[in-house]
């Protein structure tokens, strides 16, 4: 297992910050919270402190992990197939939505190495539109298009 995580996530696993926010990510929803509920009862929030840490740490964590599974269970079967690929994955525009443009998981597990998944004209990718920006600040480097024969083997 960590033969493939250092395969797709080298990079991050070499990353002395990203493995320490991945090593404490739950001890840090302690102080957000705090931070939180403090904001939510000095603004006089609906709800108060109580109500927006509810809505800001576990709802929106649900919802996450929820899309999340969403994509790798939905999209093996429902939509449509660019291209074929040894499996079941497809394009989904309703997954897609929900997820800013995971979706288009043919496309995905066709070329897993572009950080964009909407290759075609439609596939709208608000995943990779933020990575461009974050690419054009300077915060993301080596963005991996999608190659130019990717197209030639659509529906092939």
């Amino acid at each position: 297992v960590l033969k493939e995580k250092h395969r797709y996530a080298g990079d991050l696993l070499n990353d002395r910050f990203y493995v320490w926010l991945d090593r404490w990510f739950l001890v840090l929803q302690i102080p957000l919270g705090l931070a939180l509920y403090w904001y939510g009862e000095a603004a006089g929030i609906h709800g108060g402190g109580v109500g927006l840490v509810l809505w800001a740490i576990p709802l929106r964590l649900a919802v996450v992990y929820h899309v999340t599974w969403l994509v790798n269970s939905a999209t093996h079967a429902f939509g449509y197939r660019n291209f074929n690929s040894p499996d079941l994955s497809r394009n989904c525009w309703w997954v897609a939505v929900l997820s800013f443009g995971e979706g288009w998981h043919n496309n995905h597990h066709f070329f897993p190495g572009s950080a964009r998944q909407g290759f075609f004209k439609g596939e709208i990718d608000l995943t990779y539109y933020a990575l461009r920006m974050l690419s054009f600040i300077g915060l993301v480097k080596d963005l991996r298009p999608v190659p130019s024969w990717v197209k030639d083997k659509a529906s092939s």
